[in-house]
């Protein structure tokens, strides 16, 4: 099992066939549409054009993609930051401690990158990426809230 750089014309489709799963598994009423995969495919070109600007690699299990992580150098207001943008094992392959090596890639080219920070976002419902994210030393520096509503009187 070794972590290695993105290979855009050996690796595209198979990045993208797992952006589905990937919302899904965050995101439970997410579904997945065409326009959808056709967002994140133009995503994944640019992303490869862009080497300094994106890290992505593969977990590659002697030929066999086993999962990936994207990391993107970012700039907002308090200054620029990695941001671990998606973090993706294929079913077989989770569970097994393997998501290190993942984070431990991202943090490597954030470093590299003269950046002190990593950020990322992930749902509350999704513990085994919470549980990876805090073993990697993420901790909690925000809240996104979100309230439900009545539909509107006559709908």
């Amino acid at each position: 099992m070794l972590v290695r750089p993105y290979r855009p014309h050996q690796d595209f489709r198979a990045l993208l066939d797992a952006q589905c799963d990937l919302y899904q598994i965050n995101f439970p009423r997410f579904v997945c549409t065409s326009s959808f995969l056709a967002d994140q495919a133009q995503r994944l070109r640019v992303a490869g054009r862009r080497p300094l600007e994106n890290g992505i690699f593969i977990l590659d299990d002697n030929g066999t993609i086993a999962g990936f992580v994207w990391v993107a150098v970012r700039m907002d207001l308090q200054g620029a930051y990695g941001s671990v943008d998606q973090v993706y094992l294929w079913p077989p392959y989770r569970r097994q401690g393997l998501g290190e090596l993942l984070m431990d890639a991202a943090h490597q080219f954030i470093v590299q990158h003269g950046l002190t920070t990593a950020r990322l976002y992930v749902t509350a419902d999704n513990q085994d990426a919470v549980r990876l994210y805090q073993r990697s030393g993420y901790q909690i520096t925000r809240y996104e809230m979100e309230r439900p509503m009545p539909p509107a009187p006559g709908r």
